[in-house]
């Protein structure tokens, strides 16, 4: 993800930035990848929609980072984020077998660092360039997983950026959430499980 836009996005609305129509890493053993199947009428297309129609209305509020205003703006973001965005998911995806050999206090901690990363990232994007214009096209559920593709059009350095996305989602708690988002075929789990890996490898969990 080179370009800021893609940052930007990935970061959230995943945002996204980050089922079925590419395959997704398996979960670890022992571990639920939903809750039960959601109902015939819910839409992850629509929860998406709704939730990038509330950040659009935060973004439209452009307060400067240093405003006394802007504290509560960020905590707005982070609120809608994490309504959509999937942390613990994202994080024992990524970490994959080495989920299993941590201990409950460490993915605690990981999912907590995981998220205030995220999330510092997103705000940090936000106020560079929130102008964007995401389109939602179609959705494919199987059971609780699903998968919604769109394109996303947005400003880099002066120059129009059209770009391809795909989310990939889980039905839980009656709401469908974000664990992975794929922008020209690069998907943010697969890149933060990559550094992690090579991050474990060479100096352990710690």
């Amino acid at each position: 993800m080179h370009a800021p836009t893609a940052s930007f996005l990935a970061s959230a609305l995943v945002t996204a930035l980050l089922c079925v129509s590419t395959p997704a890493v398996a979960a670890p053993a022992g571990d639920k990848a939903g809750s039960a199947d959601p109902a015939a009428g819910d839409s992850p297309k629509a929860d998406l929609e709704r939730a990038n129609l509330q950040l659009k209305k935060v973004f439209a509020n452009r307060k400067p980072s240093w405003s006394p205003e802007a504290e509560a703006k960020n905590a707005d973001i982070k609120k809608i984020v994490g309504s959509f965005l999937d942390f613990e998911e994202l994080a024992k995806r990524a970490l994959g077998h080495s989920w299993d050999t941590i201990s409950a206090r460490q993915r605690t901690e990981f999912v907590k660092t995981l998220r205030e990363l995220v999330e510092r990232n997103y705000i940090k994007q936000l106020y560079g360039q929130p102008d964007y214009e995401l389109n939602l096209e179609n959705e494919t559920k199987n059971g609780n997983e699903a998968s919604v593709t769109g394109t996303l059009h947005a400003m880099s350095k002066g120059k129009k950026v059209t770009m391809a996305l795909e989310y990939k989602l889980l039905h839980k708690n009656k709401h469908w959430l974000v664990y992975d988002l794929v922008t020209d075929d690069l998907s943010l789990l697969e890149n933060y499980r990559a550094e992690f890996n090579k991050v474990i490898g060479r100096d352990g969990f710690d």
